[in-house]
């Protein structure tokens, strides 16, 4: 990716890496929105487990 500076004559290279093609950056954002709600639903299963136990284990009140 190059970036001319015209008043300054001066051509700068970056070192970000181009953008991906619209499929590939679609997968990418669609794989980081899975994980984001894999990981919501793993919370709010938790704090359910631990504010409620008799909800997800019939034997809590034995441990």
């Amino acid at each position: 990716m190059t970036a001319q500076l015209s008043h300054e004559g001066i051509q700068v290279r970056t070192t970000e890496p181009a953008t991906h093609a619209g499929r590939g950056r679609l997968r990418e954002v669609c794989h980081r929105i899975r994980l984001t709600v894999r990981d919501m639903n793993y919370a709010s299963r938790r704090m359910a487990e631990l504010q409620a136990p008799w909800s997800v284990d019939k034997q809590w009140h034995r441990r």
